[in-house]
């Protein structure tokens, strides 16, 4: 059986709120005559940026927006929820529309609740994110943008008057038309305003909102059990 939880792309934004990056000096006489260079330094501190919120973050909790995109069916879809999560491997990541659904994972087992149907799934996180295949190797790993860096290829875009933001994409290393992460960064201090993630003919596009970095999260937010009445489907493999 093949599980799909798109709600589980929304890891592909990881914002925390930390001090601000030290603004760009003037650059050099040299720096001006060798835009190459420039680019360069601009896309070294944008991933530089992104690495240092990695050993930063500890807990996240945010609300999030998706826009679903199946273009070879013409379908579109509007997630509404909030996510919680702890490092290292403690997540929960809630729906409140189009409908009501519960993930909840310690990166060992994962929970996927769906209320309305009275049926929970239960599986082993090795066994769910096989089935998720290579494209999305990396992307699922909250809080881990060492890791993205270093299996994908990465470009930076600066900002201009009609996109005052910088805009990093990753593709993979192994097969760059395997799937294509962006994320629009902001230009003062590299917060990840939102990301976009292309795969085939999907698109899912995620914002985080109401954004609350390293406060203290109780954990039984991250443990779940069936409520009564509700049925278990268990899948080993």
């Amino acid at each position: 059986m093949k599980i799909i939880l798109t709600a589980a792309l929304v890891l592909t934004l990881c914002p925390a709120v930390f001090p601000q990056q030290k603004k760009n000096t003037v650059p050099s006489d040299a720096a001006k005559k060798d835009p190459a260079s420039n680019n360069v330094a601009a896309s070294t501190m944008a991933i530089d940026g992104l690495k240092t919120w990695d050993t930063a973050l500890e807990t996240l909790s945010a609300s999030f927006t998706q826009e679903v995109n199946f273009s070879e069916a013409g379908l579109k879809q509007t997630v509404e929820g909030e996510l919680k999560y702890s490092r290292p491997n403690l997540l929960r990541i809630e729906h409140f529309k189009p409908a009501r659904q519960l993930v909840v994972t310690d990166k060992r087992d994962i929970w996927i609740y769906k209320p309305e149907d009275t049926q929970v799934v239960k599986t082993s996180w090795e066994a769910w994110h096989k089935t998720q295949s290579d494209n999305f190797s990396g992307i699922l790993d909250f809080g881990n943008y060492s890791a993205l860096t270093e299996k994908n290829n990465t470009s930076v875009s600066g900002q201009t008057p009609a996109h005052p933001y910088i805009t990093v994409v990753f593709t993979p290393k192994s097969n760059p038309d395997q799937y294509r992460l962006s994320l629009t960064l902001s230009a003062t201090d590299y917060f990840p305003l939102e990301a976009e993630l292309s795969v085939d003919k999907t698109t899912i596009k995620t914002t985080l909102y109401g954004v609350e970095v390293n406060k203290t999260l109780a954990p039984e937010l991250f443990r779940f059990s069936p409520p009564k009445g509700t049925q278990v489907l268990e899948f080993k493999n």
